[in-house]
């Protein structure tokens, strides 16, 4: 019998999948190479704020939390299992907890970082600094007038 040492490009195709089934669900390899959970996310820019928003569907409000540690904003909650499940068939949901940290822009001030959760999302606004914020810039200038030889009467 002889045994092939190739990589089936079927298996090849299901570990791309899965791969991409946990980057599109924010299930990533933690540090130490344990699954963890970590939720997606969107950061963008307004005209006096930066939003970064967590998609964190089932989680209770005052296991969340956000603070404002050296220069990082550190996002962690957790989702606990269903209360009274007698016995399991099926668990797919993540649980546990998670973390996840960004870099605040110079100047931040925490005390000014606004934070709500509703429907399952939980959004940060984060007040850019007034040296962030895009300034307009007047640009002067001056008529000339420009005389045109041969223009003057002569009497």
């Amino acid at each position: 019998m002889n045994s092939i040492n190739r990589r089936d490009p079927l298996l090849a195709e299901l570990d791309a999948m899965t791969d991409s089934f946990e980057r599109m669900f924010g299930l990533r390899a933690a540090p130490g190479g344990t699954r963890g959970f970590l939720p997606p996310v969107d950061i963008w820019e307004e005209e006096h704020s930066v939003v970064i928003e967590l998609d964190v569907p089932g989680c209770d409000p005052e296991n969340l939390s956000a603070e404002a540690v050296e220069g990082q904003l550190v996002v962690t909650g957790e989702r606990t299992p269903s209360d009274g499940a007698i016995r399991r068939y099926r668990s797919e949901r993540w649980q546990g907890r998670f973390v996840r940290s960004f870099t605040l822009p110079q100047n931040v001030d925490g005390d000014t970082i606004e934070a709500a959760y509703e429907e399952g999302v939980l959004r940060i606004k984060l007040p850019k600094p007034e040296e962030a914020k895009p300034k307009r810039i007047n640009i002067g200038h001056q008529s000339k007038t420009i005389e045109v030889a041969g223009s003057g009467t002569n009497n």
